[in-house]
């Protein structure tokens, strides 16, 4: 991608005839699963209705190609925490063209129908920005009870939770048909030697990343950058974060989507009990830090944290950089664009950090487990006391 293509200032139109060219070409097709990446620069300072039209051109062009092993995880991401519904229902479209179709697909599906169900809108994937209805219009919850039909018998683990639909209120005749399309093609048994081939999907879909100690950037950038806690106290990163490992979440409290930040806090707050029925509660810390420091001052983090239960102390702090913030941003590698200062696409990132305050761990994109963090982070702490 040279010249224009590459500012951050590219129209709109420009970019879908870019998708488009990227899409029928075999040889540049893996350059999409780049543009899906929240901190390319073609998102800077976009709103986000505009990164809403761009993201899923991006994944309707996925659709058409087929999507990669590399891609994978970003239609899994859309299908597991997408709330906005021509996103969702682009990327029930896109996992379609997966080559590899598993059972452990499914649960993806079916979170994403509930989570969209009653936000059931019409959109349209004729034209780039396209939502109105049209002759081929469809909408999230068609499009991923299409999906259901199309994993078949490798979705039988969500049966439970499909069938009621047949009989439940809120749902349109067509859609009821939808959903019985969908239970008959999973309960297809005789389909399944057709799939069963298919195995499990490739390592790049998992969240979890690990460095060796060997292998872990340094914290030096980064060890005076100072930070305002829950109760406006100043603390330095090194402060706070060398000595014990640390579970590091990001947010921010303008976040419009309740499965990302609310929900990351509030798991935090369940991650925080695990380590105190373990009596690990002094040993490793943890932090929620603020992607939007200037407006998430100390009362909005604190309030922000106490509504979900999160447990705030010396050794547990809701955290905003009072400068240097970019050099924070470039520690972590975070996955967060901007319009100026406010937040316009970010992932679920957290991070486990050594006695160091270096990344030993990452948890990225989808859902995490709060017994898995907790777990990861005591093997940083063996490690810790082994080499202290």
């Amino acid at each position: 991608m040279q010249g224009a293509t590459t500012a951050s200032t590219i129209s709109e139109p420009e970019f879908a005839a870019l998708v488009d060219a990227l899409s029928a070409d075999p040889d540049r097709r893996e350059q999409l699963t780049e543009l899906l990446r929240e901190g390319h620069p073609f998102y800077d300072e976009r709103g986000a209705a505009t990164i809403v039209r761009m993201r899923g051109w991006v994944l309707l062009a996925l659709a058409r190609a087929s999507v990669s092993d590399a891609a994978l995880i970003f239609v899994l991401e859309e299908l597991d925490t997408g709330v906005d519904a021509y996103l969702v229902a682009a990327a029930a479209r896109a996992l379609r063209s997966y080559p590899r179709p598993t059972e452990t697909l499914a649960p993806f599906v079916m979170r994403a129908l509930t989570n969209i169900r009653y936000r059931n809108e019409p959109v349209s994937f004729e034209n780039y920005g396209d939502y109105a209805i049209s002759q081929t219009g469809t909408s999230p919850v068609r499009e991923l009870l299409a999906t259901l039909a199309w994993l078949g018998p490798h979705a039988r683990v969500v049966l439970p939770e499909l069938e009621p639909l047949r009989a439940q209120g809120g749902l349109s005749r067509k859609l009821r048909l939808d959903v019985e399309r969908a239970v008959q093609a999973i309960r297809g048994a005789s389909e399944l030697g057709a799939h069963s081939c298919c195995g499990t999907p490739p390592d790049s879909v998992k969240s979890t990343s690990s460095w060796p100690p060997d292998s872990r950037r340094g914290a030096r950038p980064v060890e005076s950058i100072a930070l305002h806690d829950h109760n406006g106290d100043t603390v330095t990163f090194k402060e706070f974060f060398h000595g014990r490992p640390s579970i590091v979440v990001f947010f921010y409290t303008r976040c419009d989507n309740p499965m990302k930040c609310s929900l990351t806090v509030a798991k935090l707050a369940r991650v925080q009990k695990l380590l105190e029925a373990r009596g690990l509660a002094d040993e490793i810390h943890t932090a929620a830090i603020t992607y939007d420091p200037a407006f998430d001052l100390p009362e909005r983090l604190r309030v922000y944290g106490q509504d979900r239960g999160v447990r705030m102390d010396a050794h547990h702090r809701m955290l905003r950089a009072i400068d240097n913030n970019d050099a924070l941003r470039g520690h972590f590698e975070l996955g967060v664009n901007f319009i100026e200062s406010l937040v316009n696409r970010h992932r679920i990132e957290v991070y486990i950090l050594d006695a160091d305050g270096r990344v030993a761990v990452s948890f990225e994109r989808i859902h995490w487990d709060e017994q898995q963090v907790v777990t990861r982070a005591i093997e940083v702490l063996k490690e810790c006391n082994r080499g202290a």
